[in-house]
């Protein structure tokens, strides 16, 4: 994936829409970090980190197959929004799980 450090985002973007499997891993390889970031900017109860991670990475996917490169923002603006939803969500979810009791023995 040597070269597709080259391209910008919206490029990469197009790429994967005319069926360049790798250009979606790049896209994926250069937005870890952020979408870490992003993750850890949020925190769910009796949740694991990575699940977080894992939900915003669901959510930059989103956004490469729903960008549309004709309205005003750039790729990681709405990357950075489909990331931060889908990440939400997930939090969101997880706060309307009940809690459940702990189990004393003894």
């Amino acid at each position: 994936m040597e070269h597709y450090e080259l391209y910008m985002d919206e490029e990469l973007v197009q790429m994967y829409r005319d069926g360049d499997e790798r250009a979606v891993e790049a896209i994926m390889e250069r937005y870890k970090n952020f979408v870490s970031k992003k993750a850890h900017a949020m925190y769910i109860v009796g949740g694991e980190m990575e699940d977080l991670i894992q939900e915003g990475m669901i959510g930059l996917y989103k956004a490469v197959t729903a960008y549309d490169k004709t309205k005003a923002a750039s790729f990681m603006t709405f990357a950075s929004l489909c990331i931060n939803g889908q990440i939400m969500n997930a939090v969101k979810c997880q706060e309307k799980q009940p809690v459940k009791p702990l189990c004393i023995t003894g």
